[in-house]
């Protein structure tokens, strides 16, 4: 005979089918959950972001105070806008030496980041200081917690290897001048402005999100069209494997605000007369007097 504790733990009992109720009602509330928690999360990202361009816009500012209101131009030659790409582009306003991960692993290394092994760690004008050495708290605000991967660009990369580059690489925060190199750094910065210009009709775009394109002139924001055609991408717009993806990047400026700009900066930027973020709403000529790097 079946004694009453039985028979209680027999009606609690799951059958079957409920049991694989229940698991399916879990696995619907999973998939309906996950894409709001991986959101929350890149929305925490992009803040942590914003607070990055922001604090770096407070850096050049400071520079830009202590320079005759002139943000960081790196001297080559005699041309004061062009060449900024050199001594490693955005890395090389923070180190001028910058050996890159294999040469950290063994100085047998080609990987030398931009320094060759004979040129000299100083600017053209022989300055050995980095410009902004000294403005920033350490390299925590160079990247970007939601930038996943970086492609590494040679100084002067064969024609066939100019995208997609042979070298994919993590960006990691870096921790000693060494290490700031292109592929830790997660943003891009726009030369040639200074703190007061009555001609701008507003205030100018200073640092922000790069793309994984090679972020010079006007490649820019996957402004070279082959290059954005082998990823897919729309010319002068993200690419998903972006920090942001597809959705447009953080950008400060030089009143020290820092905004989310959407799907294309280089149009807001640089292009049309309406907007007071175009840099050539007032003179048409403008942007010719500015280069991006990254």
């Amino acid at each position: 005979m079946m004694t009453s504790s039985q028979s209680i733990r027999t009606q609690r009992a799951f059958t079957l089918i409920e049991l694989l109720v229940v698991i399916a009602i879990v696995a619907v509330l999973v998939a309906i959950l996950l894409p709001s928690v991986a959101k929350a999360r890149e929305n925490a990202r992009r803040a942590v972001c914003l607070s990055n361009v922001r604090q770096m816009s407070i850096a050049l500012t400071q520079y830009a105070y202590s320079s005759k209101d002139w943000y960081p131009v790196k001297w080559w030659g005699t041309s004061l806008f062009g060449n900024q790409q050199q001594y490693g582009g955005v890395a090389g306003l923070f180190s001028l030496t910058q050996l890159g991960e294999k040469y950290l692993e063994n100085p047998s290394s080609t990987d030398t980041g931009y320094i060759d092994g004979n040129d000299p760690p100083q600017y053209g004008d022989n300055n050995t200081k980095p410009l902004l050495e000294g403005f920033l708290d350490g390299f925590g605000a160079l990247v970007c917690p939601s930038d996943k991967l970086d492609r590494y660009y040679l100084p002067a990369p064969p024609s066939n290897q100019r995208y997609p580059g042979k070298a994919i690489k993590i960006p990691k925060i870096p921790v000693a001048p060494q290490e700031v190199i292109s592929y830790n750094i997660s943003y891009l910065y726009i030369a040639g402005f200074k703190t007061e210009e009555p001609r701008l009709a507003g205030p100018a775009p200073l640092w922000g999100d790069e793309t994984n394109a090679r972020d010079v002139g006007s490649d820019a924001w996957w402004g070279n069209s082959a290059d954005a055609s082998k990823v897919g991408v729309r010319q002068n717009y993200f690419a998903s494997e972006d920090n942001h993806g597809i959705d447009g990047g953080n950008y400060a400026f030089t009143d020290g605000h820092a905004v989310f700009v959407p799907l294309n900066a280089a149009a807001t930027f640089f292009t049309g007369n309406t907007n007071p973020q175009n840099v050539n709403v007032i003179d048409s000529s403008r942007s010719t007097r500015l280069q991006t790097i990254d």
